[in-house]
């Protein structure tokens, strides 16, 4: 029994060192857990290691692959749009935080993070989806504070917008066309200026004219502003106009906004008021303004104004304005007439790249029996 049971252990041995060498050898000794590729936490976790040493392109570069093998893990898209907010690239920022709302509707750091990027934006439109977003974040995390005070961070951005547009009238007049060069600069969340110059040209004759305006907003919802433009010696433009208004945000995506406008000429004088009241649905504005005005020495008169607007996320909108109704209008020989007008303008707008971004707008616009316009234009934005 002895010497079987060494022959056994012997015979055990030798396989098991046979067993040991072909185990060397095999190329799927890499699937032994000990040789395994990092799992995707620990690959998220250099992510954010990378992150946090501020090598933000290596962590893109991560989480990019992440992101192609787990499209549909919430945390790496978040991670991926503040990588992007790190870089300045808000626009593709947001476009994966609409992919983390989509993906888990009350996740609070995609609310959060959206809604400082709008607040950072001088888009009119992103101003606007701020605005609902802070009342469905209010409506969804009641107890937070972030979206009670806006972000007041450094926000303060240069634009500079230049337009041209072009008037064909009927009844045989000369055409019409005009040019402009705008300055924005947005200081903060709260204060936004402008200093524009135009030029217009209508007939054989062309006026310059500089204008200037600011705006303030308040927490509580309050905003106003104030706007001025001058012409010397004009043909056709006043030689002197002043607008203002004060307008509130209410709840349910309800704006109202009330405006007084006066324009001096140089033989009379146009003043009135424009009453809006705007709604935001979804990804729609709805607007309508009524305007009240008196031409010196006539009669008062009222038109209307109705818009409607569909955003496509945060970086283009169409609209559709139609408006009817009496106005004054300074129609030639320097006299100002009140005449019956109806028009019709599409008009939008489609952020190109992080800095540049165009706006267009085309359209009708009938002076009662003196002459139609049919107009086109285009501006071309580039933040500084």
């Amino acid at each position: 029994m002895n010497r079987r049971a060494g022959i056994r252990a012997s015979l055990i041995a030798v396989v098991s060192l046979l067993a040991a060498q072909v185990a060397a050898e095999d190329p799927t000794v890499n699937d032994r857990p000990e040789a395994q590729s990092p799992t995707p936490a620990q690959r998220f976790d250099e992510v954010r290691s990378l992150r946090n040493q501020g090598d933000t392109d290596a962590a893109l570069v991560s989480i990019d692959a992440l992101r192609a093998e787990f499209p549909h893990d919430v945390d790496y898209v978040l991670a991926r749009a503040q990588l992007l907010s790190q870089l300045q690239r808000d626009d593709e920022a947001l476009d994966e935080l609409s992919i983390a709302t989509a993906l888990a509707p009350d996740y609070e750091a995609v609310w959060e993070l959206r809604f400082r990027l709008l607040g950072r934006s001088a888009d009119e439109a992103a101003s606007a989806w701020r605005v609902e977003l802070e009342k469905e974040a209010a409506r969804r995390f009641p107890e937070a504070t972030w979206w009670k005070t806006p972000a007041v961070e450094d926000v303060s951005q240069w634009t500079l917008l230049v337009g041209a547009g072009y008037e064909n009238l009927s009844n045989g007049l000369p055409s019409w066309d005009s040019q402009f060069v705008e300055i924005q600069h947005k200081q903060d969340a709260f204060r936004r200026y402008h200093l524009r110059l135009g030029r217009d040209a209508r007939y054989a004759e062309t006026d310059i004219s500089i204008g200037l305006g600011a705006e303030r907003a308040w927490e509580s919802g309050w905003f106003a502003g104030l706007d001025l433009a001058s012409a010397g010696s004009p043909a056709y433009q006043p030689e002197l106009a002043a607008s203002a208004h004060v307008g509130k945000t209410l709840s349910d995506g309800w704006v109202v906004d009330l405006r007084y406008r006066q324009r001096a000429y140089a033989d009379t004088d146009v003043g009135g008021a424009i009453g809006t009241v705007e709604k935001y649905y979804g990804d729609y504005r709805f607007a309508y303004g009524v305007g009240w005005s008196r031409l010196q020495g006539a009669s008062s008169f009222v038109n209307h104004v109705a818009t409607i607007n569909r955003y496509y996320g945060e970086k283009a909108s169409i609209g559709l304005t139609i408006n009817t109704g009496k106005e004054a209008e300074l129609l030639g020989s320097r006299q100002v007439l009140e005449t019956d007008v109806r028009g019709l303008t599409l008009s939008g707008r489609r952020e190109l790249t992080q800095r540049i971004g165009l706006q267009w707008w085309l359209g009708l616009h009938d002076q009662g029996d003196y002459y139609r316009r049919r107009f086109v234009g285009l501006a071309v934005s580039i933040r500084l």
